[in-house]
């Protein structure tokens, strides 16, 4: 079973540790953990974009969220982002029956300004866009078959969220799309379509990438 954060060690390669398995979610660190709490409506971050800011825009994005009365799992969820190299905050909540989506915006990118977490019952985020193709991925037949076509084709975050469906044993199978493109500008070459499982409880038990349209 996944752990919570209060049992890790919180460090760059947190965000970057965050997938799933494809056998099983609890062989995979996860970030969290995480609920609707932590959602913060942004002010405004124009000061900490500044390059006359006396702080980095991380700390001053902390401060900000203190100063606006930001709930204490908010800013402890911006922070874990931060010390994960990530600086962003959850600005949306999403429930998807026992587990929930939670939108991640990082106000200080130049492109890709939002992204999400796949939250479970237990809290634990699993960030959907981390590591988008594993090596047993690159095994499947599909991979092959569109890295033949498209050698140059990577995907490019965020990820979309297609929908849910009930699974037989009373839990849910979650799909994502995400594009596959040679360029920022590049017409999309595919998509890559990854499932993860919920069990009954609202675990995330399972990741599979099920096709590349």
């Amino acid at each position: 079973m996944p752990t919570s954060i209060s049992r890790h060690v919180i460090g760059c390669a947190l965000l970057a540790l965050s997938s799933l398995a494809t056998a099983q979610a609890d062989h995979a660190p996860h970030i969290g953990p995480i609920d609707a709490r932590a959602v913060w409506q942004e002010r405004s971050l124009s000061a900490c974009r500044s390059e006359e800011s006396p702080t980095a825009p991380d700390v001053c994005l902390l401060r900000t969220m203190q100063r606006s009365g930001a709930r204490p799992q908010a800013i402890a969820a911006a922070k874990m982002l931060v010390k994960a190299n990530k600086a962003g905050f959850i600005s949306a909540w999403r429930p998807l029956g026992k587990a929930a989506l939670a939108t991640v915006t990082y106000p200080f990118r130049a492109n890709t300004n939002e992204g999400t977490l796949l939250i479970g019952s237990d809290g634990a985020a699993i960030d959907v866009d981390e590591g988008s193709v594993r090596e047993e991925d690159r095994a499947t037949p599909a991979w092959r078959a569109f890295t033949a076509a498209h050698p140059d084709s990577v995907p490019f975050a965020p990820a979309e969220f297609v929908g849910s469906t009930a699974t037989g044993d009373g839990g849910q199978s979650v799909l994502f799309s995400t594009p596959l493109i040679t360029c920022h500008a590049c017409v999309d070459d595919g998509a890559l379509l990854i499932a993860y499982t919920i069990d009954k409880d609202g675990i995330v038990r399972e990741r599979k990438l099920l096709t590349i349209k």
